[in-house]
């Protein structure tokens, strides 16, 4: 009875903090978005009344705000087909690496490390009117670019910054994905004469769908927290044309005090996130994964592969 009494405690002791954090921090500020979704809260006019709906109603009725939800989904489709591209590459690329394999690793890991607002900056210095890439332009001769005045520019530099900084983590999770794969069914593949493209669109992507699938759905809720490359580099320009969705949260809240209509906005990114989510999980779902893992297993008899 004293060891399990024992036990239950060293259990709380566990416990107890991580669901009082957990309230805390998620729970209480969840419920208190949920709340002043619904009002007209303003911080700085002391302001706080029940509209109803009035700020969903307000946000479908003005273009802005769905302008900024197709930018935010725009930057977020090219960051992870350029994401998922590179980092499978890489992640291939590095589980071939056998001299140096753990300080190459390291290497390409080291942009996930660098604080996203501090590589924003650097960005942002670089292309001043004087930076570092008007002046490489005009030593090579080139004309220098007025880079924030292009809307493909500003478009090119935020989605350069995010997958240059996410691809590291997004190799590691592809090599996690493929050193879980058995090795009998490659050599299985390799007797029966599958190779190159091939073993990779029918063996290894299959094999390797529930990871796939977890950095689709991280991906896209990363996508959606795009803020620093906005703010310190295009500030939502030019012409707001880089706004995303994020930025108008912060702009509503912080710039114009409307704390009320900038939860509504939140709310809405809440449930559009979690919908993506949703199809993602549906997208790789375990039951086609075990289908496809049953179907590559059948391989090991020598039997060939079945597609």
């Amino acid at each position: 009875m004293k060891i399990k009494t024992r036990e239950n405690i060293k259990g709380l002791s566990v416990a107890v903090p991580v669901s009082l954090y957990y309230l805390i921090f998620t729970v209480v500020p969840l419920g208190m978005l949920f709340t002043y979704a619904f009002t007209d809260y303003n911080i700085e006019k002391n302001q706080f009344g029940f509209v109803g709906f009035d700020n969903f109603a307000r946000i479908f009725k003005v273009g802005d705000y769905f302008a900024s939800i197709g930018v935010t989904l725009l930057i977020a489709v090219f960051v992870m087909l350029i994401g998922l591209t590179l980092g499978f590459i890489l992640g291939y690329m590095l589980m071939k690496v056998r001299k140096g394999r753990g300080a190459t690793r390291v290497l390409w890991y080291i942009p996930a490390l660098v604080s996203m607002a501090v590589l924003s900056m650097i960005v942002d210095l670089m292309l001043g009117t004087e930076g570092t890439m008007n002046r490489l332009f005009a030593a090579l001769g080139l004309k220098t670019q007025d880079w924030y005045g292009s809307k493909f520019w500003m478009y090119f530099w935020i989605i350069l910054v995010v997958s240059w900084k996410g691809i590291g983590g997004t190799a590691i999770l592809f090599m996690a994905g493929f050193s879980s794969v058995d090795k009998e069914i490659y050599e299985a593949a390799e007797i029966d004469g599958s190779k190159g493209a091939h073993r990779v669109f029918h063996i290894t992507l299959p094999l390797i769908r529930p990871m796939l699938g977890f950095i689709l759905v991280t991906g896209f809720i990363g996508a959606f927290n795009i803020f620093e490359p906005v703010m310190l580099i295009s500030e939502g320009g030019p012409d707001g044309s880089t706004k995303v969705i994020l930025y108008r949260i912060y702009d509503q809240a912080f710039l114009n005090g409307n704390q009320g209509f900038a939860s509504a906005l939140s709310v809405v990114v809440f449930f559009l996130v979690l919908i993506l989510t949703l199809v993602n999980m549906r997208f790789t779902d375990n039951t086609m994964f075990k289908a496809d893992l049953k179907a590559a297993k059948k391989t090991r008899g020598g039997s060939g592969i079945k597609i």
